[in-house]
């Protein structure tokens, strides 16, 4: 017999599943330092690369006068002015993205949360109505509750 509660439940599951679940689910798996740690490592080496691209162009739009100056430049100090630009960058660039991840890893953690209280919801309209696991019965266990583990 179809029970409009349990298939208005399960259609907003399976609605979470294919849309923010793709991405949240995956997201929850981590720990959350593991999870900021490991994309703060990638912005590192996202903002590395596009700062030293960044670097490349600025030296090639001014190679005209590199050339005809590069005999009376201090190019310790050049690069010293450079190195400070690229660690202030990455500085206010990995401060934004650790406010990025830990928001959003709060988001999958309290989407997942919901994903998991609508499966029990779930579980118990199925036991309400008296259905027991198949998977129970065939391997010959018991089909109520263990008092001890809560299985």
């Amino acid at each position: 017999m179809l029970n409009e509660d349990r298939i208005k439940l399960m259609t907003k599951m399976a609605s979470y599943e294919s849309k923010e679940g793709k991405k949240q689910i995956p997201i929850s798996k981590f720990f959350r330092i593991d999870y900021v740690t490991l994309n703060m490592l990638k912005s590192a080496i996202s903002i590395t690369i596009a700062f030293c691209l960044i670097v490349v162009m600025w030296v090639s739009y001014k190679a005209d006068f590199f050339m005809s100056n590069i005999h009376k430049m201090d190019l310790l100090t050049l690069g010293k002015s450079i190195f400070k630009y690229y660690v202030l960058v990455l500085a206010v660039y990995l401060i934004i993205a650790y406010f990025v991840y830990m928001v959003k890893y709060h988001n999958a953690r309290n989407g997942v949360k919901k994903y998991y209280g609508q499966l029990k919801r779930l579980s118990k309209l199925y036991e309400k109505e008296g259905y027991e696991s198949d998977s129970r019965k065939s391997l010959g266990g018991k089909t109520e509750h263990d008092h001890f583990t809560g299985i």
